[in-house]
């Protein structure tokens, strides 16, 4: 485990790295809506027309005596004073420190020359899959449509969980023990497997269903399975073995175990 002087960055880096990561959360977001969405994914849409439109959904609670519940005209963010609406304040709250905080760390191992490449690629390509996990639930708690909550947790839990064992190991203080190596390519194996017998197979094998969808998963698939090879390959080098070596015979008996495991549960359970 880290101490805490080692998540501490240089003292002439420290604002440097708390602009850039609160930079990079600002970005992300601003790629997905405003040039994902907005320019590609649908281009098309009608632009809403400010003077007239009107919306007679908003309690007006947080706005006290200086607006009251009627056909409220246009505002660029509306929200109600409901349990719901705390969820998804809690939510967001936790996610933009936890990415704030990821990426300050992240910025603070490459100035110090402690950062591992390997894992690092690994981290930013779980920044598609977790960004997606937020705003699922963003979106089921905002819609109350909790048809697919159950179905989501089991992904946004083992992604979670591989995603905090990549983050650790991509400092180099951090040893790449079998037990996290193997916790990282277990999870990829089952988020493939579930996705192959689920939506890949219909959608990136047979090239069916609408572009989004397919784009979709490619990204959630190529993390998966880079996941696997980029893990072993780091393992492989540094203990300086080759990589069909990288685990021991019982290590992959307890790895098969975890995998067909996760793969029962994610199928029958969680489904």
């Amino acid at each position: 485990m880290a101490s805490l002087s080692e998540w501490r960055s240089p003292p002439g880096f420290r604002g440097r790295h708390a602009w850039l990561s609160g930079l990079l959360v600002c970005i992300i977001p601003y790629i997905h809506i405003g040039i994902v969405n907005k320019m590609f994914w649908v281009p098309n849409k009608i632009p809403v027309n400010r003077t007239e439109c009107r919306c007679n959904c908003f309690d007006t609670v947080y706005k006290g005596s200086y607006e009251n519940p009627r056909k409220t005209g246009y505002k660029h963010m509306y929200f109600n004073a409901t349990f719901e609406m705390l969820i998804i304040w809690i939510l967001t709250l936790v996610t933009i420190i936890l990415a704030y905080e990821s990426f300050k760390r992240l910025l603070n191992l490459y100035s110090t020359g402690n950062l591992r490449w390997r894992m690092l690629i690994l981290f930013l390509l779980d920044i598609y899959p977790n960004y997606y996990s937020y705003w699922s639930y963003f979106n089921y708690t905002n819609d109350g449509f909790y048809a697919q909550v159950y179905h989501q947790l089991f992904f946004t839990t083992t992604e979670l969980v591989s995603t905090w064992n990549v983050f650790r190991l991509c400092s180099k203080d951090t040893k790449m023990e079998s037990g996290s190596v193997m916790c990282i390519v277990a999870i990829s194996i089952i988020h493939i497997l579930l996705g192959g017998v689920d939506q890949f197979f219909v959608q990136l094998i047979l090239w069916k269903e609408k572009t989004f969808q397919r784009a979709r998963n490619i990204g959630f698939v190529l993390p998966d399975i880079l996941h696997v090879i980029l893990t072993i390959q780091e393992m492989a080098k540094e203990n300086r073995i080759p990589w069909t070596q990288t685990f021991t015979r019982n290590e992959l008996k307890f790895g098969l175990i975890f995998v067909i495991s996760g793969f029962v549960l994610g199928k029958v359970i969680f489904r």
